[in-house]
């Protein structure tokens, strides 16, 4: 099955578009199960997201109520993580060079 999956990922779209009208002509699947998968698809999303953003305000409140020493070390962290998730467009270089972190 993953072997499968695998060639349908490398797929143009064209091909997989063809495939699933057919599939869907052939009574092998509806539309409406194409659409119910696709809303559990965007739940899980929404679900995945809303976690990172509640770890994402836990991290925020830790800066908050930590010590002036441990925030210099922990605002580097913070800005790591961002980079490293695309959460902000900064470079390692910008990071490294930081005021915050000496």
């Amino acid at each position: 099955m993953t072997e499968l999956l695998e060639l349908l990922k490398h797929q143009p779209k064209e091909v997989l578009h063809w495939l699933i009208l057919e599939l869907i002509r052939a009574d092998a699947i509806s539309f409406t199960d194409i659409v119910k998968a696709h809303n559990e698809y965007l739940q899980m999303l929404q679900k995945q997201e809303m976690e990172e953003l509640m770890k994402l305000r836990g991290k925020v409140i830790d800066l908050w109520v930590g010590t002036k020493k441990d925030l210099p070390k922990s605002l580097i962290a913070l800005m790591q993580e961002a980079k490293d998730k695309g959460w902000a467009n900064i470079t390692q270089e910008q990071i490294d060079k930081s005021k915050w972190n000496k």
